[in-house]
């Protein structure tokens, strides 16, 4: 070492003690999915589910301009009064994981509606699953046949539409406030 520089002979041993010697290999798109999958929650059946007192933590509240903000939302789904999803304005889906069943069993990437008219029919399909597998709508009971759920432990379903849900309409018009609007970039039900 000459004035606390290496010499050339001290390179080849400082090269190999910085470099590593023998590369992680890469993992195959199998392995990283299987990695990822063992972090989730185990995939419950749908019994498993609306038995599982699962829900979701509180609404983002963060940049007012994500699609799921709370500002947005339209309509809160939940089972035995623990929001287990949420829909907002935008057609946008929050699902607790315990329920992922509900997002592949409705294929929610084929949908052609937009905004509010989209966020009714996902939450009206969300419920329509929920009750096949044996959820029953509070607004149908009796104080009596609650109790009775209650008792024999079955789910009780209900939908809350939220305060700031939109109809299409209002919708459309806020969406042009943010941005201008191409022709035809909206199809609203509004004549």
């Amino acid at each position: 070492m000459v004035g606390g520089i290496p010499s050339a002979a001290a390179l080849p041993s400082l090269r190999s003690s910085i470099e590593p010697r023998d590369p992680a290999p890469m993992k195959s798109e199998d392995e990283l999915v299987a990695e990822w999958l063992a972090s989730r929650p185990p995939v419950l059946s749908p019994q498993q589910a609306l038995r599982s007192g699962a829900e979701l933590g509180p609404a983002y509240n963060g940049d007012t301009r994500a699609s799921n903000h709370v500002s947005k939302l339209h309509t809160e789904i939940k089972v035995d009064g623990k929001v287990i999803a949420r829909v907002f304005n935008g057609g946008a889906v929050e699902i607790a994981g315990e329920y992922r069943f509900l997002s592949e069993e409705l294929g929610f990437g084929n949908d052609k509606m937009i905004g509010p008219d989209l966020a009714e029919d996902r939450a009206r399909r969300i419920k329509a699953v929920l009750q096949k597998y044996g959820a029953v709508m509070k607004d149908d009971l009796s104080p009596t046949d609650l109790l009775a759920t209650q008792l024999v432990k079955i789910p009780v379903l209900e939908l809350v539409r939220a305060a700031t849900a939109q109809t299409q309409e209002e919708w459309v018009d806020e969406m042009a406030k943010q941005q201008p609007l191409d022709p035809g970039a909206f199809f609203s039900k509004v004549a």
